[in-house]
């Protein structure tokens, strides 16, 4: 019998282990990443660290610095951030259009459920955002498109470390799961325009939401 179990290494693990540090804002921009340290708290081995340590070097998350070694990558700015997002409206309007009209009806059903366990974060912004990231990645992985999907996520990482400092607002909560909502139920019709414009939509209300944030804190 076939084993279908899906074998991961450990420096998948550890760099997973490290990514989600840093979304979460366990390990805040230009924190030092010694991997003798990160050993402890990540309870991993060394070699998987600097591994990892390694593989993320270059994704936007990780930079290496000459004589000060690996570090989580300082924060972008705002400019930076619009251009950004004038890509990702592209990119992710794209990724939608080509998953709404491939996505299995078992997958739709998956999400589904990511969605609706979404609402129960709207006091834990930092479990939200992780969540949330598993639910747009899972969707754009339906295009079938892995390169499209691989630029997606390095521009998406980088945006939702930005977020964790400019966290939304729980009113905003419920208004997210409705686009959510809304696209799936595109997906479901096979209408792939549509499920562009919901995300294009879907997009502009985040970053909008985002520098009203920054706004209010500065």
């Amino acid at each position: 019998m076939a084993n279908n179990t899906v074998y991961r290494t450990m420096t998948e693990i550890a760099a997973d282990s490290l990514k989600e540090a840093i979304l979460n804002g366990r390990y805040k921009p230009g924190t030092r990443l010694i991997p003798s340290r990160l050993e402890n708290e990540l309870n991993l081995g060394r070699v998987a660290i600097r591994e990892a340590i390694r593989e993320l070097t270059g994704s936007g998350l990780v930079i290496s610095i000459p004589n000060k070694g690996a570090m989580v990558a300082e924060n972008i700015g705002i400019e930076e951030i619009k251009e950004i997002f004038e890509i990702r409206y592209d990119l992710e309007g794209k990724a939608c259009e080509l998953a709404a009209q491939r996505i299995s009806e078992t997958e739709i059903k998956r999400l589904t459920q990511i969605n609706s366990d979404l609402a129960g974060y709207d006091e834990d912004t930092r479990e939200y955002f992780l969540l949330n990231r598993k639910f747009h990645l899972d969707f754009y992985k339906a295009s079938g498109r892995n390169f499209l999907c691989q630029i997606i996520t390095q521009l998406f990482d980088r945006v939702l470390v930005f977020r964790s400092i400019y966290p939304i607002e729980r009113k905003e909560v419920p208004g997210y799961i409705e686009e959510h909502k809304q696209l799936l139920d595109a997906a479901s019709a096979r209408d792939g325009k549509a499920a562009r414009r919901i995300m294009a939509r879907h997009l502009k209300n985040g970053f909008t939401s985002m520098m009203k944030r920054r706004d209010e804190t500065t």
